[in-house]
């Protein structure tokens, strides 16, 4: 990445606009934050559609900045587009976290970035290696909450801060291991274009114990939903004829 930031601003026609060392991976995450891509004599110009609203701009250009530094871009926000605080405070996700999302499935959705060795390593890096580490954050919060979990009654919260601690266990060990092999993938030249395209058709599955074992996780967690959801009301009985 460049050390030199992606610039999002007010200018003085009203319009906010997105400028600097946008490339395509900072481009694509622009457009997921509403901006658009407009081409001119100049070259590109990202910016978000006229007429939104200063309060919606405003949340747009704030998710494009996060979105931004979550992929470790270097941005400037101007702070006159800083969202305003929502009274009560934010349900849900905090932004960051659904700005870090976004930006794993902007990557996951376009692979033909990463089938290049060092694309692919700096992408793994981004999830496991350094204070940005994605995946460390999120063991230390399973464990966090393992141990609040641990202190309510019941065997069966037990059993949910014995499991959560497992978990934060295997994403541990899922950060090593992703963290390897960045560092050889980040050490390998890369491959010519030709050989990068003939390896384009191959598609990687995950093995058929798995995939079994994620569809029955699933089934299990649409059984435990249905079972929370409040019962139906019983069918008024029909207006039958009646006896003779």
């Amino acid at each position: 990445m460049t050390e030199n930031p992606i610039s999002i601003v007010r200018c003085p026609g009203g319009e906010v606009e997105a400028d600097g060392p946008i490339d395509s991976l900072a481009s694509e995450l622009l457009s997921h934050a509403g901006f658009v891509r407009q081409y001119t004599l100049r070259g590109t110009w990202h910016r978000l559609p006229f007429d939104m609203g200063e309060e919606r701009e405003n949340d747009h250009a704030s998710d494009a900045a996060e979105m931004l530094r979550a992929a470790r871009y270097s941005v400037q926000l101007d702070p006159s587009l800083s969202p305003a605080a929502p009274p009560g405070g934010e349900r849900g996700a905090p932004r960051s976290v659904r700005a870090a999302a976004q930006v794993l499935r902007t990557w996951a959705q376009n692979a033909d970035g990463l089938r290049q060795p060092y694309e692919a390593g700096r992408t793994l890096a981004a999830l496991a290696q350094g204070d940005d580490s994605l995946l460390r954050p999120a063991a230390d919060l399973l464990l966090a909450t393992a141990s609040a979990v641990s202190t309510l009654p019941g065997p069966t919260h037990d059993r949910d801060a014995r499991r959560l601690a497992e978990l934060a266990g295997v994403l541990r060990v899922v950060e090593i291991e992703v963290d390897r092999i960045a560092l050889r993938l980040q050490a390998t030249p890369d491959l010519a274009p030709s050989s990068a395209r003939q390896q384009s058709h191959e598609r990687v599955e995950a093995p058929p114990k798995l995939q079994a074992l994620v569809r029955r996780l699933n089934e299990q967690r649409a059984r435990e939903y249905e079972a929370h959801l409040p019962p139906s009301a019983a069918p008024a009985p029909s207006g039958g004829g009646r006896g003779r």
